[in-house]
C-alpha cells in the first residue's frame, strides 16, 4: 500500500476536491445573493409603486379639497384661514414623510442573508486555536 505522501495523484485529487468545494460554495452563496437581489428589486419597485399611485390620487384629492376649502375660507375668513388651511396641509405633508421614511428604516437589510452566511463560512474557516 503507498503512503499518502509518495502518491502524487492524491495531492491534485484533493486540491481539486478542495476547489470544487470552494467553488460549490461560492455558488450557493451567489444563487443565495441573485435571489436577494430580485427580492430586493420587487420590494423596491413595490414601495415606488405604491408611493406613486397613492401620491397621485391623494394629490388629486387634496387639491381638489383644498381648492374647495379655500373658496370657502376665503369667504369667511380671509386671508388667516388661507394661511391657517396651508400649515395644515404642510403639516400632514410632513407627517406622511415621517411615516415613510420608518417604513423603509424598518425594513430588513439588504443582503443581509448573504451577509449571515458569510458570516458563519468565515467562522467555519477559522482555524482552531
Amino acid at each position: 500500500m503507498e503512503s499518502p505522501a509518495s502518491n502524487p495523484d492524491g495531492w491534485t485529487n484533493s486540491a481539486r476536491r478542495i476547489a470544487h468545494s470552494v467553488l460549490a460554495l461560492a455558488r450557493t452563496r451567489f444563487e443565495l445573493f441573485t435571489v436577494e437581489w430580485q427580492e430586493e428589486k420587487l420590494r423596491l419597485l413595490h414601495l415606488a409603486l405604491w408611493f406613486l399611485v397613492g401620491g397621485a390620487f391623494g394629490l388629486g384629492g387634496v387639491l381638489i379639497a383644498l381648492a374647495a376649502l379655500a373658496l370657502w375660507l376665503w369667504s369667511v375668513a380671509g386671508y388667516l384661514g388661507l394661511v391657517l388651511l396651508a400649515v395644515a396641509a404642510l403639516a400632514m405633508a410632513v407627517g406622511i414623510f415621517v411615516k415613510l421614511r420608518s417604513l423603509i428604516r424598518e425594513s430588513p437589510t439588504p443582503f443581509g442573508q448573504t451577509a449571515a452566511e458569510f458570516r458563519k463560512d468565515a467562522e467555519c474557516l477559522k482555524p482552531d486555536p
